[in-house]
């Protein structure tokens, strides 16, 4: 991956001595961004990579997504890393590279739905939601039901009920206040109540 150091031009000095400098300047800071880009990517890779499989359906293509969005992320990490939220930042250019692949896949898409997309979704908010078993027609109309609520809404309820991730990580990635993102979560537990006779769902236990 080729990071952009960003780096301004030297000026003034002597020119062999501002050659020398220069070069271990620029090799120290390529070090550094690699460095933290590596890091970074460690710390969220899996629930970037979590999400992107509730939206593209299989582990290879979600895995593909990433690291489409991981070199995306390489070339302009200088810039990032001035970013306010970088996981915001980051979060941002992986809904892209989701959204490039749906539009991609065209009529493969919902084949994916009936499959891991589905699995990836339903079983485990059911668990979370503490659902029992329901007939299929049921689970299918849970997991439309979750596709279709707000963007916003639909990112907190996989974040939080898929992917296990605590109110303050689901907050950064969004680039959103705490008393927000819970006003979200809200308000998609009534929606999904709501279309789904579901009542139980709008006050789940255990929540912050």
């Amino acid at each position: 991956m080729a990071f952009d150091s960003d780096a301004p031009p030297g000026s003034g000095g002597h020119p062999a001595e501002e050659g020398v400098h220069g070069c271990g300047g620029a090799a120290l800071e390529g070090f550094r961004l690699r460095v933290t880009f590596e890091a970074f990517c460690v710390t969220h890779q899996c629930a970037w990579t979590g999400f992107a499989r509730t939206q593209v359906g299989s582990e290879q293509d979600a895995a593909a997504v990433v690291d489409a969005m991981k070199e995306h992320l390489a070339r302009n990490w200088a810039l990032a890393l001035r970013q306010e939220i970088l996981a915001a930042y980051a979060w941002r250019l992986l809904k892209e590279h989701i959204a490039d692949w749906l539009a991609a896949a065209g009529d493969l898409r919902p084949a994916l739905v009936q499959t891991a997309a589905f699995d990836a979704v339903v079983h485990h908010f059911r668990h979370r939601a503490r659902i029992g078993p329901e007939s299929l027609p049921e689970q299918i109309g849970l997991f439309t039901a979750i596709l279709e609520l707000p963007e916003r809404q639909h990112d907190v309820v996989v974040l939080k009920y898929c992917l296990d991730l605590d109110d303050e990580k689901i907050a950064e990635y969004l680039g959103t206040p705490l008393a927000t993102l819970r006003s979200n979560l809200r308000h998609a537990r009534r929606r999904l109540a709501r279309t789904l006779g579901r009542p139980d769902l709008a006050d789940m236990r255990g929540e912050q």
